[in-house]
């Protein structure tokens, strides 16, 4: 599978649940991945009080996979 498709499967299997948290281990990684680097570009991305509840928890998540692999 490519990346891409890798991606797009996540990002279905997101928007049914709505929630980074309710994903699989793999596709919580890919979409903290996505959500974290759109906030990197763009702060005002997280407004919306859904998405800054979802990139909170993958700053919180991928800090954690960072610091094991150190």
């Amino acid at each position: 599978m490519s990346e891409f498709d890798r991606f797009i499967n996540c990002w279905l299997k997101f928007r049914r649940v709505y929630s980074v948290k309710d994903l699989d281990d793999d596709c919580k990684h890919v979409m903290c991945v996505f959500l974290l680097k759109i906030k990197e570009d763009d702060e005002s991305f997280i407004d919306d009080l859904e998405i800054r509840e979802d990139v909170e928890y993958c700053e919180r998540v991928e800090r954690k996979i960072i610091l094991g692999v150190v």
